[in-house]
């Protein structure tokens, strides 16, 4: 069966694949999946239909017991997010921590030694 994806209400998405995301106003989403859940932070653009989604920030499944999200697990719920969002006509921007070693900036913690 050919995944589908559906928005039954303004800012949620629902796959066919059993997974649902929500867009909660203008900063962070909500990932769930059978009964557990992840906060992801996230950033409406200015540019219409488009949101920033930061990778890094999906970090706890909240369930009666929280533990920590893996990275196979980020990588899966990142590029389900992803599908969701470009199967509706939205544009999703996927962030990824920040390479300090690619910049001849310093990190800010280690500014003003």
């Amino acid at each position: 069966m050919e995944e589908r994806f559906a928005e039954p209400e303004p800012n949620v998405i629902e796959s066919t694949e059993g997974f649902s995301v929500k867009v909660l106003g203008r900063t962070g989403m909500r990932y769930r999946e059978g009964t557990r859940s992840v906060w992801i932070d996230s950033e409406v653009l200015a540019k219409p239909k488009a949101i920033a989604m930061f990778k890094e920030t999906i970090r706890f499944w909240e369930e009666p017991e929280p533990r920590e999200v893996s990275a196979k697990d980020r990588d899966r719920i990142t590029n389900n997010v992803k599908r969701a969002f470009e199967a509706c006509g939205y544009e999703l921007q996927v962030h990824e921590p920040f390479d300090w070693t690619s910049v001849a900036l310093r990190p800010p913690n280690e500014r003003h030694r």
